[in-house]
């Protein structure tokens, strides 16, 4: 029974190092933000990033798009211009690089990102309501049809509903 056991501590082994390496396939770094020269904020700044941070990506293709108004997205559009826009570049949340990230998530992995990590000098400080007019606008800049409904915090849309956004 002696030998046995170093056998059963190598697949032990081998099983961990496959199951890690599985995990890591449908793994993104997190968003960025930077300041740049051009930022509402002054001259760049720093900011502390952890670099082993990671999003693990689950595609939902067979959900429907969230639904948002144009008027929530407008009002978002005023939101990220005077608050977001001060640390994030455009070219992050609209376009290729954000639908290839984001395209066919769920809305509410989204919307739970932005509304627990920002703004980044003080996450959770806006409105809830602000926090989905953002993720609306987001919404619109990547050319997701706009509805008669709502984007809410209703639970059954955030996990029910996709990003269905093109570039």
């Amino acid at each position: 029974m002696r030998k046995s056991r170093p056998r059963l501590l190598v697949l032990g082994t081998i099983a961990a190092v496959v199951g890690c390496a599985a995990a890591t396939t449908n793994v993104r770094p997190p968003l960025e933000a930077r300041l740049g020269a051009g930022s509402k904020t002054g001259a760049p700044v720093p900011l502390r990033f952890d670099p082993t941070a990671k999003v693990v990506i689950t595609r939902y293709a067979n959900l429907a798009p969230a639904p948002y108004t144009a008027a929530q997205a407008a009002r978002g559009e005023q939101v990220y211009n005077s608050t977001c826009g001060a640390c994030h570049q455009s070219e992050k949340f609209v376009g290729k690089e954000f639908v290839d990230n984001w395209g066919d998530r769920r809305i509410g992995d989204f919307y739970q990102l932005v509304r627990q990590t920002m703004p980044v000098d003080n996450p959770g400080s806006l409105k809830d309501q602000q926090y989905l007019d953002v993720t609306a606008y987001i919404l619109k800049a990547n050319h997701a049809t706009a509805t008669t409904d709502s984007l809410s915090a209703d639970t059954t849309i955030m996990r029910g509903r996709k990003i269905g956004v093109h570039p």
